[in-house]
């Protein structure tokens, strides 16, 4: 952050790194430009945020001469999931249990006629989640399994694996398979789902969103399969923020500084850590300390 900055200007800077959409991060951009303080120190800063200021705009002006479409509606922000299944396997209802979305739950087969967008906020940190069209479906988007960070694969028999396989052959990211609707299994069908799962070792969870079994063992999978950490950011005699720097593993001192802003770290004079990668709190470190999740850091800035 620039030197003498403004609780006006750190209050614009958290809304730009909570920002979820570009006109969100726009108007945050703004009001960071608006209070920024005016002096020989501040040039670089504000010459970075106008930059930045202008690549957005002209994301924005393409956005709009593009025009609107289910695929624009989708566009990738941050961790992707992708939930694939057969028609009926429950996607629908699994999105409504995970997210803040609210999609259409019908026992009809193909009711799910467009990709459908919800986010998870787990652990204090956003992944999105999309439910596709039920392969079979003329709307089934291959494009989206394919560049996927995580799918999960709705299934309610073993026989649904064997006809999804297909449909995931260019698909890189990880895949957690989700055995659904198991409130519907007797006690001796469950035991021998859970010896098959083990026998095969398969990245499998059981759940039901009838009775919310599996629901939390898989926000905490998906969390894991970001291979992220969350680094809190302090102000000198003050309290950690509540919104984390969300960074990946081996990440250092410089990587956070310059996730909050690109030069950042080059204004960064002393360091002050707290936490599991920390010898004891209040800790002085330098640019090339390696992080570890729920650090809290403090910058000191020339």
């Amino acid at each position: 952050m620039p030197i003498n900055a403004s609780h006006e200007y750190l209050t614009a800077e958290k809304k730009y790194l909570q920002a979820q959409t570009l006109e969100e991060k726009i108007s945050a951009i703004k009001e960071m430009i608006k209070t920024s303080p005016k002096h020989k120190g501040s040039e670089n800063l504000l010459a970075e945020l106008k930059t930045r200021l202008k690549k957005f705009l002209e994301k924005q002006e393409k956005n709009k001469s593009v025009g609107k479409t289910s695929q624009k509606s989708i566009r990738k922000e941050g961790f992707q999931c992708v939930l694939i299944g057969l028609p009926n396997s429950g996607k629908s209802a699994l999105l409504s249990r995970l997210t803040n979305a609210q999609p259409k739950i019908s026992p009809n087969p193909f009711s799910t006629k467009a990709p459908e967008l919800g986010t998870l906020n787990y652990a204090g940190i956003k992944s999105q989640i999309v439910d596709l069209p039920s392969i079979g479906s003329e709307n089934f988007d291959y494009s989206l399994t394919n560049t996927a960070d995580c799918l999960l694969i709705t299934i309610t028999n073993l026989q649904d694996l064997e006809k999804i396989i297909p449909h995931m052959s260019k698909s890189y990211g990880e895949k957690i398979i989700l055995f659904n609707k198991i409130d519907l299994l007797n006690p001796e069908e469950l035991r021998k789902l859970q010896a098959t799962i083990k026998s095969k070792r398969m990245n499998a969870i059981l759940i039901s969103t009838m009775t919310n079994q599996g629901l939390e063992e898989l926000k905490e999978r998906i969390f894991k399969t970001m291979n992220v950490i969350r680094v809190y950011t302090k102000e000198p005699g003050k309290n950690p923020s509540n919104t984390p720097i969300v960074l990946s593993h081996g990440s250092n001192i410089k990587d956070a500084a310059e996730s909050i802003l690109k030069g950042f770290s080059k204004t960064v004079k002393e360091t002050r850590l707290t936490g599991p990668s920390s010898k004891f709190a209040n800790q002085k470190v330098g640019l090339t300390h390696i992080l570890k999740d729920k650090d809290i850091v403090e910058f000191h800035t020339r």
